[in-house]
């Protein structure tokens, strides 16, 4: 199987609010995501539930050429996994309106978050001391970006390491160094202890914020649109 880099790939879900154009992908999903398609209430939260496994298969036919659809399993943890494609790795998320896959040779999180629906006071109940005081300590106009930002690296990470919210978010801190929000490093501790995962921050729609991690530094650089 061809090696890659981190690939990224991303769609705007809202033609599927269209009664026929759901139906059309929902025929063409695994009988699982059918079934929790249909237990979703909203429109939205069927759209986005079926975008994921759609943008899923899009990207693996993409990256490799599988064009038959993937059985999914259980992995360790929290993450599913391909069990007739054991080399493949892949990671989901989505917010607002959009859908992200990430994929890779190596395990690998990602995150998409819209920038006015994170909470602050959410954080400061489970964000680590550390990252309160980074957040407070930039301008105020900066804060909710900032937020938004330490949010999706957190949930980038924790998905990374296949625990999801298994790992409690204040059980690692995020040190952000630079010159906030563009020339910015960034580094993971846990118990004091820099962890070797890299991050990525990429071009996203306006007030969204989108995060990779992986352990080898090898990301493409540019996310690429799935048309729906």
């Amino acid at each position: 199987m061809e090696e890659i880099k981190t690939r990224i790939y991303i769609a705007d879900v809202s033609p599927l609010y269209q009664l026929d154009q759901l139906k059309k992908y929902l025929r063409s999903l695994s009988p699982e995501r059918q079934e929790k398609a249909d237990r979703l209430k909203s429109i939205n939260s069927k759209a986005l539930s079926i975008g994921a496994e759609v943008i899923l298969q899009k990207a693996v036919l993409k990256s490799f050429g599988i064009k038959e659809q993937l059985k999914l399993i259980k992995g360790e943890g929290v993450k599913p996994r391909c069990s007739d494609h054991p080399n493949i790795h892949f990671n989901l998320s989505h917010s607002g309106r959009f859908v992200v896959c990430a994929i890779s040779n190596e395990p690998v999180g990602v995150d998409i978050e819209q920038r006015d629906r994170v909470n602050f006071q959410l954080a400061k109940r489970f964000f680590h001391a550390v990252e309160v005081a980074w957040i407070l300590s930039l301008p105020v106009e900066d804060q909710q970006q900032g937020l938004c930002d330490l949010w999706s690296i957190k949930e980038s990470y924790m998905k990374y390491t296949g625990k999801g919210f298994g790992l409690p978010m204040n059980a690692f801190a995020v040190n952000i160094n630079g010159q906030f929000p563009e020339k910015i490093e960034v580094s993971i501790f846990e118990q004091a202890q820099k962890k070797n995962v890299s991050l990525k921050k990429y071009r996203c729609p306006e007030n969204y914020v989108l995060w990779c991690s992986n352990g080898s530094n090898r990301f493409d650089n540019e996310i690429e649109w799935v048309k729906l």
